[in-house]
């Protein structure tokens, strides 16, 4: 028998955590706060740790600091219902085994339970490094942005070259700075480079340099972005826009760990982290060649794949906040609300443009407003972001070719498929978006669990195999 400890103020996530525990046949042991935690650590030595972050007196983060520090290695998972990248990457860097966001599912903490009592973790360093303010801008307390945080803190303790995915506007510029500001190497230089932004011919130059006489135009010699970024993290945005001439290039470059100025033959050390991002789909860019595919492989070590705003609609109200309160500050304004019919419309709607397009609406929003309170007929979103929302163009097109497929099977009088032409449609239909959700999240099946809307193990019992990956 194995002790747990819970440590939570609420005492109904107390009573449930101890009726799972003791199901598993374990001893529960619960406190209401970090002091009383650390006492009953000193005194009952427990085997693994549940703690929440908001108790009062010693919350749960500064509890795990004051562990650690006495080099204790018992795993700790930290929850929170008020969950952000600080926090999670605190908690990270603090050598959390996990990271858990209100309200639990018990079935995760149970399978959690299970993992920390089979694990052997080593002793924390008693200097974990510190949590920056900068590179802050993420906000979010939904599942998607809690399992990003808590990958962007795993990545922070390392230099592993990291590619992001996601749509425009997502913010994948502020992910790779909230790795680099909470990294290592925070102190030097956050290079970013957007590749689709600078021309073809210029791009060689700014991303390595150039000596003087090296071609038509080079007056003096130039210090080139992988230079300027030293010891520090280099973020190469839309990485799928690089002339493929410069792809070959870059790919020698990460594989030599060194590169040349144009114009000379002398080479240079690259010290820089990498991160790449793209708002496409690499696997797609590949296949039509517009991405190399050592290139891609290469810069893969490990992805992020950041999601659109309308898979984590329950984040818009914090995000508006946010927005309206940095508006007011910039436009010199006194605070200013939004309706609930305001905030209803913003939450229906499509954001093509994503949370920069949530940002500009905002933005224009505060700077037109005449009171203290935005109403909804004061939103104003493109056109595109309107219709989008009403359109479902998509669903209009699988309504049709379902309607399609059943009067043709009507007027040729074919033979019902096996179990039915209805089960045959729904099977069809049902196999292609899981295969195009796989391939969108590249084989990731958590991925592709939360673009369907399904749960894990409903999306795996559903798969013909079991070849994709399945990590998170």
């Amino acid at each position: 028998m194995k002790k747990i400890l819970i440590a939570d103020d609420e005492h109904a996530i107390c009573q449930a955590f101890a009726q799972m525990i003791s199901l598993e046949g374990h001893e529960p042991l619960i406190v209401s706060n970090g002091q009383q935690a650390l006492q009953l650590i000193e005194q009952q030595q427990p085997d693994a740790i549940f703690m929440d972050i908001q108790m009062p007196g010693l919350d749960g983060l500064e509890t795990l600091r004051q562990l650690r520090q006495q080099q204790s290695a018992i795993p700790v998972v930290i929850m929170t219902a008020y969950g952000s990248m600080q926090t999670a990457l605190q908690a990270v860097k603090l050598e959390a085994f996990d990271y858990l966001g209100k309200p639990v599912e018990l079935d995760k903490a149970r399978q959690l339970m299970r993992q920390m009592l089979d694990s052997t973790r080593p002793a924390a360093s008693p200097d974990p490094l510190p949590v920056t303010t900068q590179g802050s801008e993420l906000v979010g307390q939904s599942a998607p942005m809690q399992e990003l945080f808590k990958l962007m803190g795993l990545l922070s303790s390392n230099d592993l070259t990291t590619l992001i995915t996601g749509e425009s506007g997502v913010g994948k510029e502020l992910v790779a700075r909230g790795i680099h500001h909470n990294g290592q190497n925070s102190q030097h230089p956050f290079v970013a480079v957007n590749c689709a932004a600078i021309p073809a011919e210029l791009l060689e130059s700014e991303l390595f340099g150039h000596e003087k006489g090296a071609f038509s135009g080079a007056d003096g010699q130039r210090i080139g972005r992988f230079e300027a970024a030293g010891c520090g993290t280099m973020f190469l945005d839309e990485i799928a826009e690089m002339p493929t001439r410069l792809q070959s290039k870059l790919l020698r470059v990460l594989q030599e760990h060194s590169f040349e100025r144009i114009g000379s033959s002398s080479p240079l050390p690259m010290q820089a982290r990498i991160i790449a991002a793209t708002n496409r789909q690499p696997p797609q860019e590949v296949a039509a060649g517009r991405l190399r595919e050592d290139l891609y492989h290469r810069l893969n070590v490990i992805t992020l794949c950041v999601p659109p705003l309308r898979e984590r609609r329950e984040d818009i109200p914090l995000l508006a906040q946010h927005f309206l309160q940095r508006a007011c500050q910039v436009l010199n304004k006194s605070q200013i609300s939004l309706d609930d019919a305001a905030l209803q419309k913003l939450q229906s709607a499509a954001w093509p443009g994503n949370v920069r397009e949530l940002e500009h609406v905002i933005h224009r929003s505060v700077l037109l407003a005449r009171g203290n309170i935005i109403h909804a007929d004061a939103l104003q979103f493109s056109e595109h972001s309107e219709s989008a929302s009403s359109d479902n163009t998509p669903w209009k097109n699988l309504q049709q070719s379902a309607r399609a497929a059943l009067q043709q099977a009507i007027s040729e009088q074919t033979p019902p498929p096996s179990g039915g032409l209805f089960h045959a449609l729904v099977q069809q239909v049902e196999t292609a978006l899981i295969e195009e959700a796989l391939a969108a999240c590249h084989g990731n099946q958590a991925c592709a669990a939360r673009l369907l809307g399904l749960h894990r193990s409903t999306l795996r019992n559903k798969l013909p195999d079991q070849k994709s990956t399945d990590s998170s």
